[in-house]
């Protein structure tokens, strides 16, 4: 009767940390799906068909002032950049109809229409914002590891955006396990477009009414 008693116990001490468990992994699946449904965004239709998600995933981000090359990210030769938090790049504008002729010079020959400025940069976060997360993101990597979510689950991938096949002649991204702070989380990008090409992204979300979203974006290294 004891030992029944004994067991059953058990048994209700190890609920909740198993319902934690689940949430966690849970959650780190919805933080992922996040990171890449803006990842193909931001590149366009053109630009996301020509980019793989490799579905291994490294380990969670480094804590902040790391060097470099303790980065299990950064590809040799990196080289870190200013860390500055700015808010998410914006989807570049839809492709509209094609622009209307230009007026004809007294000459008779019609301006070339000019090309479209670059967009400007994403704005800096604001400082209070800043160092909210910065002090977030201190937290997370101290934090105990949550369960591990080793790979990224072919649905995790929105089109046109692909996982990463033998062979295939693609630039990558390589995506790093979560860390969580409370409703915040941090994960780490690399996008690898060629031997000397590529840059890595800190991103920082939140949980909003049960949804995660992406609230930073820091530059961390290129190549």
């Amino acid at each position: 009767m004891r030992i029944r008693a004994a067991l059953l116990c058990m048994a209700l001490a190890a609920a909740p940390l198993q319902a934690q468990q689940a949430a966690t992994q849970a959650d780190a699946r919805a933080v992922i799906a996040a990171v890449l449904a803006h990842q193909a965004s931001i590149r366009g239709t053109e630009g996301a068909a020509e980019t793989c998600v490799v579905d291994a995933l490294s380990r969670a981000p480094a804590a902040p002032g790391t060097a470099v090359e303790d980065d299990p990210l950064a590809p040799d030769h990196a080289v870190h950049i200013y860390f500055q938090w700015h808010v998410p790049d914006a989807p570049p504008p839809a492709r509209g109809a094609a622009a209307p002729p230009q007026p004809a010079t007294p000459g008779g020959r019609r301006n070339r229409p000019r090309a479209a400025p670059p967009p400007p940069p994403p704005a800096a976060l604001p400082a209070a914002e800043a160092d909210h997360l910065n002090a977030l993101r201190a937290q997370a990597a101290r934090a105990p590891a949550a369960p591990a979510l080793a790979r990224i689950e072919p649905e995790l991938i929105p089109a046109p955006l692909q996982a990463l096949r033998p062979d295939d002649d693609c630039a990558q991204l390589t995506l790093s396990q979560p860390a969580f702070a409370g409703d915040a989380a941090f994960v780490e990008l690399a996008y690898a477009c060629g031997t000397v090409c590529g840059n890595g992204n800190l991103y920082a979300l939140q949980r909003r009414d049960g949804r995660w979203t992406v609230t930073g974006i820091a530059d961390i290294w290129i190549r």
